[in-house]
């Protein structure tokens, strides 16, 4: 197939730089959320061992961030995984991962749309005795992020950029300042399996959490078409991100652990029923931080939001152009260059999706984002083992081939997301992510119905998706 290259199926290329991968791949992360929501969920199990879970964390990730690197310095493309499985498996795993990829961040969105939403409305409650309904907040945010992602992709990766330093630097402030003042609390101890209460086992469950807080690390590769020197750009750009955001995680999960000293056990206890220890921090060490600290938490939820909009529709975008989904889902804007078909349906999707589960489960933590990221996070992790099969199946007969690269940490990556993907999906969990696997084999039964309806009536669209990229390397590697 001849790579159509067409200026109404193109994204606007070179218009991003490093700066711009980073910010949208650290901000799809969203690492001051993650902190707040994940740190108080791994605690019960991992204690004092909270950074040696996080630090495990970031080893994991490392792992696949390592596949997407390989595939993105040959395969630069909008739609990341899904070009990157399709090149190395073949195009029915391309499609399983486009249609597993798509459902993992498009469900996303309608958490963040509700959390942002609730974390707006409690902070107006508390500050200026204001109860407006949470769905207002998420609206206007809505369309705020709507209009920047039409308009321009470089506009709103820098917004992203812009709020997540400003968010960084203030957790980083109270981070240091909890260090410094924690005396007794500083100890290496919290990097000892032994100081889990639960040893090893909850040290492994706090890990969970921890690849959670990484979910979005690749967002980046989606803009494979949009970037400068994609193939050397894009690489730096996941790799960076993952660096900085990975450092960040431990040091704010050892600041946490030491200011607030738990390997005091009445200490632990105390933190266990802490509904916000990051605040808890704050009043002890830098008061003045307060406000900063809850503001930035809501500028944290907002960049994550628009970074996962704008990464979900670029996969969009991609399986509309191959006309997988509807081929106008696969159409840019004349001046613009932005994907506004896609940016149209996944908003639509947002706004419903976001205000029912909202409605249904609560907007906040616990509550339609917890479910919703819950079923994306499957879906994605899910990807991200594929991701690994495929990066060792693709490079296997080449001549470029690198033992440690290309097989042995592709290897090491499944077996680190097998436990996490296992433990969130298994069995006997509480109502209603006991739904959790159900949904997403669901999902997958529909796409396979939809996949042999596509074999039947138009197999061309099989063979061919996935292979549209920045240049014509595809062509040159992989000729079928």
């Amino acid at each position: 197939m001849s790579l159509n290259k067409d200026s109404q199926q193109s994204l606007q290329k070179g218009v991003l730089s490093v700066p711009n991968g980073i910010a949208l791949a650290a901000a799809a992360m969203a690492p001051v959320l993650a902190v707040v929501l994940n740190a108080p969920a791994a605690a019960p199990q991992a204690g004092s061992a909270l950074p040696l879970s996080f630090l495990l964390a970031f080893i994991a990730c490392l792992l696949t961030g390592n596949t997407v690197v390989q595939f993105s310095k040959l395969l630069p493309s909008s739609g990341s995984f899904y070009t990157f499985n399709r090149a190395g498996i073949g195009p029915t795993a391309g499609f399983f991962t486009g249609w597993l990829f798509w459902m993992g961040y498009a469900l996303l969105a309608p958490g963040l749309f509700s959390a942002f939403g609730s974390f707006v409305h409690d902070y107006f409650v508390a500050t200026f005795n204001s109860n407006v309904p949470w769905w207002v907040f998420s609206l206007i945010g809505m369309v705020l992020i709507l209009g920047l992602s039409i308009r321009s992709i470089r506009a709103s990766v820098n917004v992203d950029l812009f709020l997540l330093v400003l968010e960084v630097i203030i957790f980083l402030v109270l981070a240091i300042l909890a260090i410094f003042h924690a005396g007794h609390g500083n100890t290496l101890s919290y990097f000892n399996p032994g100081s889990s209460p639960h040893g090893i086992s909850g040290v492994g469950l706090g890990v969970v959490f921890g690849i959670l807080s990484f979910i979005g690390f690749d967002a980046a590769a989606t803009l494979g078409e949009e970037t400068r020197d994609p193939k050397k750009n894009v690489p730096l750009a996941v790799n960076s991100a993952l660096f900085a955001v990975g450092i960040f995680y431990v040091i704010v999960m050892y600041a946490l652990t030491s200011g607030y000293g738990l390997n005091n056990h009445a200490n632990l206890l105390k933190f266990l029923g802490d509904p916000n220890p990051f605040v808890t921090l704050g009043h002890h060490y830098a008061h003045w931080l307060l406000q900063p600290i809850e503001l930035a938490a809501i500028a944290g939820l907002f960049s994550c939001f628009m970074a996962i909009h704008n990464t979900t529709v670029r996969v969009m975008f991609s399986m509309g152009r191959d006309q997988i989904l509807p081929k106008s889902i696969g159409k840019v804007h004349k001046d613009w260059y932005s994907p506004y078909g896609a940016i149209a349906a996944q908003t639509v999707f947002t706004v419903v999706a976001g205000i029912a589960g909202g409605e249904w489960l609560g907007p906040g933590a616990s509550g339609n984002y917890g479910f919703t990221g819950t079923i994306g996070t499957v879906a994605i992790v899910i990807v991200y083992c594929l991701s690994n099969i495929a990066l060792i199946k693709y490079f296997w007969k080449r001549n470029d081939r690198s033992t440690g690269r290309h097989i042995v940490i592709p290897v090491l990556g499944i077996i680190a997301l097998a436990y996490p993907l296992w433990s969130v999906a298994k069995p006997g969990q509480s109502w209603p992510f006991s739904l959790v696997p159900w949904i997403v084999l669901g999902w997958l039964a529909l796409g396979t119905a939809l996949l042999l309806l596509y074999r039947k009536n138009s197999p061309e669209k099989i063979n061919s998706l996935g292979q549209f990229i920045n240049d014509d390397e595809f062509a040159h590697h992989h000729g079928n």
